[in-house]
């Protein structure tokens, strides 16, 4: 392991890697390097304002695999944020081979990072309970987007959510491994946080497909509202009848599951606030 650095800001890496390509888009403000993506990512500043900068091809920290491998990966994931492009999906601005590698250029956001590994569970906390019914919503209502579109959640979890605390406003990320359907899984335990992850997600040969993106969305309401590692009725602050909606989602047989995401968006929507949030 070597700390080298950018912008007189250290980057841990395996080996040198120049990465002076990132002044291009002006100097490098915050570094994260402990991804185990394979992905080296920046917060870059310049004339064009602030940007989100992934980067494939040096040798990363806690990348095990092949960095030829990560590239590719890389090149794949910018077809997900084109084919995706929504309100609540962050912005790709362009994808490009620079350096030794490809990029991935993202407008910057100053939104909060909810996932477990960034202990800001207490941001949710301080929302009202129907901001944080709101954002589970503005989840859903994204992956009905995606699921007409014909592609399938794969390694969604908490840290692929952002949500600002003062609009309640939620920005998705890192949905790099996002697949059109049909798909099959080819690996066993396949790629995401067992927090969120199906049985079929586990099982050889087993399809993966919008009902397998119902599970995972219903888990997700817990990250909101409960406790997403226990699913426990008693972390749970929002309604009786969410947990319900949500509780069905995440049933271990398939055909017990909400039919499609439209389905369990819909009855998310319909299900009422608990009473002492709902309008007098």
């Amino acid at each position: 392991m070597i700390v080298t650095a950018v912008d007189g800001l250290p980057v841990r890496l395996r080996a040198l890697h120049d990465l002076s390509f990132t002044a291009r888009w002006g100097t490098v403000f915050a570094v994260l390097d402990d991804q185990d993506s394979g992905n080296l990512c920046f917060g870059v500043g310049g004339p064009a304002g602030r940007v989100f900068l992934k980067y494939a091809g040096a040798p990363t920290a806690r990348f095990d695999g092949a960095v030829a491998d990560a590239v590719t990966r890389a090149r794949a994931a910018a077809e997900v944020y084109r084919a995706l492009a929504h309100p609540s999906l962050v912005n790709l601005r362009e994808a490009l081979d620079v350096g030794e590698g490809y990029a991935l250029v993202f407008d910057w956001t100053d939104a909060t990072p909810i996932g477990k590994q960034y202990d800001r569970g207490h941001v949710l906390k301080s929302l009202t309970v129907p901001a944080r019914v709101d954002a589970v919503q503005q989840v859903y209502d994204f992956h009905v987007h995606s699921a007409a579109l014909g592609w399938v959640a794969v390694d969604l979890y908490d840290g692929s959510l952002l949500i600002d605390p003062a609009t309640g406003r939620v920005t998705l990320c890192d949905l790099d491994f996002y697949q059109v359907a049909p798909l099959v899984n080819r690996m066993g335990r396949m790629w995401g946080s067992t927090r969120f992850m199906s049985p079929e997600e586990y099982r050889l040969g087993a399809p993966i497909d919008e009902i397998t993106t119902v599970h995972t969305l219903g888990a997700l309401a817990h990250t909101f509202l409960g406790d997403d590692a226990t699913r426990s009725p008693a972390a749970w602050v929002g309604s009786e009848e969410q947990l319900a909606v949500a509780t069905r989602a995440t049933q271990e047989d398939r055909g017990v599951r909400w039919s499609s995401v439209a389905a369990l968006a819909e009855a998310w929507r319909s299900a009422p606030l608990p009473r002492t949030h709902r309008l007098a």
